[in-house]
């Protein structure tokens, strides 16, 4: 016999007494609704490896396959004949479930031997990176391309969500154990990357496509002023033998996400956008040697932290925290902070639809707040509310209380979303405003003509990217469980 034969016959042979085990613990026949199988959850492993047929096919895998298991141990990156035995077996009991057909000699069977040899052979592997999201979806709710990434909406005559995250990733029910998530935070829509490589560094695979995802989020968030947010994400490859399992990770666990929402609606007039931001935030300079962080990507993070889970009360403090660092940013002024803050704000920032002393009022008051959070003063109920009915953007505090200071978080939200594209902008190669840099920066929009040339600087290097409405005020957000955002 030939190596793949002989495989294929040993891998038969397994199969069958495997089975035989599986049934005798009340493991298979498994329910049609969910036919997947994990060792260590489902059934005890050392129950399989104990018949006669595992050695016999765990040694031809190893003799067969040298460059892959030979010396394992001594490798970075090791890989063992017995993952890939036990993903066989859960593959044929998938397979089989999903038929209502548990013979060892059927095609369920068979097709997974064949993609066992078929993942051996290959130098290479493809891993997908799905990634379910709210608050986002495409003009024409058709599935968008945007560079590496896809957009793929919610549609009712396409099947559910969940249906698409398991054809990208075969095994991804796997990896939710019989409780599918099933967030609500309508429109809904799957981001889609995958990479086909060799790269024997499995975790370093995963983190480069949730990263590339990450991106596109970052992107989204910055150019739109949307709610758009991470519900789970699911990392896996495209064939039920392979190296790794599923992945499946949870941001959100609220049922309503976000107190408001402000839906992103991307069409491919905005790709050019997108490309030219993406390519700005990936040549950021991460600073001299020894830098563990500058205070752009500080501000990077805060922005992108208030869309996860937590306290409206710590997303302020979080944004306040990443304004500061992303338009002070300095070691060694010893002016007021908040005053600066504020100046430069208004003057950087405001638009005809936001003019300087909105900007400048409503910083002033959630600093207010801000300062009564972290320096241990007492919030009393009525007094927070007047102040929160000061924010500009507050027009109606009758939408109750959590509403309202997601608003007034929503509205530092998008001063911090703003003044990171400032910044971006500005640090172009003719940098009027240098990232790391803040000498001068005071002076300089003191002066009538140097200010209204920053201010212009920045809004039209968007406008020539095709993103120039990304300059002004998010428009109105409405609440999460009613209303319309259109």
């Amino acid at each position: 016999m030939n190596t793949h034969e002989d495989i294929e016959h040993l891998a038969r042979t397994f199969i069958v007494e495997a089975f035989g085990v599986l049934e005798r613990d009340h493991v298979i026949p498994t329910p049609v609704y969910h036919p997947y199988v994990s060792v260590g959850r489902d059934y005890f492993g050392d129950t399989v490896r104990d018949v006669e047929s595992y050695r016999s096919l765990e040694h031809a895998l190893n003799h067969a396959y040298p460059a892959r298991f030979e010396a394992a141990l001594k490798r970075p990156h090791a890989e063992f004949a017995t993952h890939y035995i036990f993903a066989l077996l859960e593959a044929c009991v998938a397979r089989c479930g999903l038929a209502d057909d548990f013979r060892t000699d059927g095609a369920p069977v068979a097709d997974s031997i064949r993609e066992l040899t078929a993942t051996l052979d290959s130098e290479t592997y493809e891993v997908v990176c799905v990634r379910h999201v709210g608050n986002l979806t495409s003009l024409e709710s058709e599935e968008l391309a945007m560079g590496h990434v896809t957009v793929v909406p919610e549609r009712s005559d396409h099947g559910s969500l969940g249906m698409r995250v398991q054809r990208e990733v075969p095994g991804a029910a796997q990896s939710w154990n019989r409780e599918e998530p099933r967030p609500y935070a309508p429109p809904h829509s799957l981001l889609l990357t995958r990479e086909r490589t060799a790269d024997p560094d499995i975790e370093a695979v995963t983190e480069r496509l949730s990263a590339r995802v990450g991106h596109f989020m970052l992107i989204a968030r910055l150019l739109t002023a949307s709610t758009a947010h991470t519900n789970y994400e699911v990392i896996g490859s495209t064939t039920r033998v392979a190296r790794f399992s599923p992945r499946l990770n949870e941001w959100r666990r609220s049922m309503f996400g976000l107190p408001l929402r402000r839906v992103a609606r991307l069409g491919p007039e905005l790709e050019p956008a997108f490309a030219a931001l993406g390519e700005r935030l990936d040549e950021l300079d991460a600073g001299p040697a020894g830098t563990l962080a500058t205070s752009f990507e500080v501000a990077l993070s805060m922005f992108s932290r208030s869309y996860r889970n937590g306290s409206e009360y710590e997303h302020l403090v979080d944004l306040a925290t990443g304004l500061e660092a992303a338009l002070i940013g300095s070691e060694t002024s010893t002016e007021s902070v908040t005053l600066r803050l504020r100046t430069r704000s208004a003057t950087l920032l405001a638009t005809g639809a936001d003019p300087a002393g909105a900007i400048y009022k409503d910083l002033g008051t959630l600093y207010e707040l801000r300062s009564k959070l972290v320096h241990g003063g007492r919030l009393r109920e009525r007094e927070i509310t007047k102040l929160m009915g000061g924010i500009s953007t507050v027009v109606d505090i009758s939408e109750g209380w959590l509403f309202t200071l997601a608003s007034c978080v929503d509205r530092l939200r998008d001063l911090l979303r703003r003044s990171i594209l400032a910044r971006l902008m500005l640090a172009e190669p003719d940098a009027m405003w240098s990232l790391g840099e803040d000498k001068g920066v005071d002076a300089a929009l003191a002066d009538d003509r140097l200010r209204a040339s920053w201010r212009e600087g920045w809004h039209s290097r968007l406008e020539s990217i095709g993103a120039g409405f990304a300059v002004e005020r998010a428009r109105p957000a409405v609440s999460s469980i009613s209303g319309d955002d259109r």
